[in-house]
């Protein structure tokens, strides 16, 4: 049984540890949040109509997303929503996890009166079943989507 809530600010090291991917064996262990990380984490949980969502089995985190809500003069003053931060652990991905998670965005932004949902995803992850799992939950794509990384 999973259970999708929103996160409270113990949830920092579970997410981080998510985030890294360790049970992948890409990075160490988290042990500690870093004075960034911790700042960050506080005033993502201050930001208005951000909403960081976790899922839970048996007491581990075990997915993530964050959902923001914007204010938008386009779509008849409807709020756009944005979906960034996906991640769901190796040991829980096809079990439903990522369903449930933007399930839970979408009727939360359908309650909030949002216009349209948006999401980023790689275009590596075709290859792996994300995009086919959106397409999967009613997202078309539509827009060519384009980054630039910023330096520190």
């Amino acid at each position: 049984m999973f259970t999708i809530r929103p996160a409270v600010k113990d949830d920092l090291l579970p997410i981080l540890r998510l985030m890294s991917r360790a049970d992948e064996g890409l990075k160490p262990y988290v042990e500690k949040a870093s004075e960034r990380e911790t700042a960050t984490w506080e005033k993502m949980l201050g930001t208005p109509n951000l909403t960081i969502y976790v899922a839970e089995h048996e007491g581990y985190v075990v997915g993530t997303a964050s959902f923001l809500l914007m204010a938008n003069l386009g779509y008849r003053c409807r709020p756009s929503g944005f979906i960034e931060a996906m991640v769901v652990a190796a040991d829980m991905r096809r079990k439903g996890v990522a369903k449930l998670i933007v399930s839970r965005i979408l009727d939360d932004a359908a309650e909030a009166g949002a216009g349209k949902i948006q999401l980023l995803t790689h275009k590596r992850h075709a290859a792996d079943g994300a995009h086919d799992f959106y397409r999967s939950m009613g997202f078309q794509a539509e827009a060519e989507g384009f980054r630039l990384y910023l330096s520190d």
